[in-house]
């Protein structure tokens, strides 16, 4: 039985994250990456019946992300990678059960506001400026060397402290989050 068009809704912001996720792999813009996810929320809304099921949704969705941010980096000149390793990448989602996403995202919002300010200044610069690390460099006045090896750190510290915030969170679920 086809989808109907309140079940294409749930089911599209339920998987928010991990479609907005294969846009910005491709366009390195936050931002850009969430107009791509209002055009697919759109498309699919325009022919809600012509899905099977909720796989089904989501398997077009993935593809349709893939493919207008690849259109939209185009018209944007931006340099994508190349098809063999967004062909993986994709391969990769689609196989992915969701994890709670919304928790996810709650313990990486929560493990980033501890971030001092500098620190944030540069994941802020990297990934929402969609600034490479020379450029960052550049901006900060540091050396590259010394960007990549923040952003190591950054990155290592914040999935660290996910991992402790869901943990935390999975042995007591009443609890609201420390």
């Amino acid at each position: 039985m086809p989808l109907d068009a309140n079940v294409v809704v749930q089911v599209l912001l339920r998987e928010r994250v991990r479609l907005t996720a294969a846009a910005v792999v491709v366009l390195r813009d936050v931002h850009a990456a969430d107009d791509v996810f209002q055009q697919l929320v759109l498309a699919a809304l325009e022919h809600p019946g012509h899905f099977r099921d909720a796989d089904h949704l989501l398997a077009w969705s993935l593809r349709a992300a893939r493919h207008r941010a690849v259109d939209a980096a185009r018209r944007r000149r931006v340099r994508t990678l190349d098809d063999e390793a967004l062909d993986a990448l994709e391969a990769h989602w689609s196989g992915t059960p969701a994890a709670d996403p919304p928790a996810r995202v709650e313990a990486l919002q929560w493990c980033l506001a501890k971030v001092p300010a500098a620190g944030r200044e540069v994941l802020r610069l990297r990934y929402e400026g969609g600034l490479s690390c020379g450029e960052v460099a550049d901006r900060l006045r540091r050396s590259v060397d010394a960007v990549y090896q923040t952003l190591s750190r950054l990155h290592r510290r914040l999935r660290e402290c996910v991992e402790q915030h869901l943990k935390r969170s999975a042995t007591r679920p009443e609890e609201s989050p420390p």
